[in-house]
């Protein structure tokens, strides 16, 4: 498929979204997620519709798998926040789990170098919605991969590496994964990468307390304010007081 062909099925889905967008909510997102991010106004349902009846009018299931591949990956380089996530959902009900996903990690590596990602809301769908997916169909080896991102300069690819494993907290394969991710990030100044660490560390104490607690005894001194309660949220009173106590006794609040 060619540049020009590739452009105009862009195209083609970008009329339909503008057609659906609506003032107000593009007004309260672009509020909301701040970042410089730029909105039409669509909520997610729509998008999902509007990518489903496309891909049955451009009959896009025909076209190979690469192509395939190359348009879904082709909307992350487009300005509007609904033209990355209808690149997020294409990828989710229609690609993840088709090419092989060590070719996939290598094009999903070129999206952060050219910082087509740069806020927390596509880049956290992009991880619950096509890397947990991913490393729920492949298990440790992927997992593994999308763990080395944590050391990568871009914040938003050290937050994936994290923020891919919400929904996979309860599977202790991937426990010394999480955590190992989490000790690099939560080093970092970083807003978001101190709030992966957090949010991840919530969900992790469900089912695991005892290391929630011991890693952030072990690194107090890196968490902030916001960090620290996400990741204390799901404890008892006395286990959070004993952590704030501690954490504050390092002057990081």
């Amino acid at each position: 498929m060619t540049s020009a062909e590739t452009k105009n099925l862009v195209h083609n889905l970008q009329l339909r979204l503008k057609k659906v967008a609506n003032k107000k909510t593009k007004e309260w997102w672009e509020r909301y997620i701040k970042h410089d991010t730029i909105f039409r106004g669509v909520g997610i349902p729509q998008i999902r519709e509007e990518l489903k009846q496309w891909r049955a009018k451009e009959r896009i299931d025909t076209l190979s798998p690469n192509d395939q591949l190359d348009l879904a990956i082709s909307f992350f380089a487009e300005k509007y926040a609904e033209d990355k996530l209808a690149g997020v959902l294409f990828l989710q009900y229609y690609l993840y789990n088709k090419p092989d996903w060590k070719l996939l990690i290598l094009r999903f590596e070129k999206i952060f170098d050219n910082k087509y990602i740069y806020d927390w809301n596509v880049c956290d769908w992009f991880c619950v919605r096509v890397l947990g997916p991913m490393i729920k169909e492949n298990g440790v080896p992927c997992a593994k991969a999308i763990s080395k991102w944590s050391t990568s300069k871009n914040v938003w690819q050290a937050r994936a590496s994290v923020v891919a494993f919400a929904n996979y907290t309860k599977h202790s394969q991937y426990k010394l994964l999480i955590l190992g991710s989490c000790s690099k990030l939560i080093r970092r100044e970083e807003r978001f990468a101190k709030t992966a660490v957090g949010w991840i560390l919530r969900e992790l104490s469900k089912t695991d307390k005892k290391a929630v607690v011991a890693f952030i005894e072990k690194h107090a001194r890196y968490f902030s304010k916001e960090s620290l309660e996400n990741g204390i949220k799901s404890l008892s009173l006395f286990e959070k007081e004993k952590l704030r106590e501690y954490a504050n006794s390092f002057q990081k609040v």
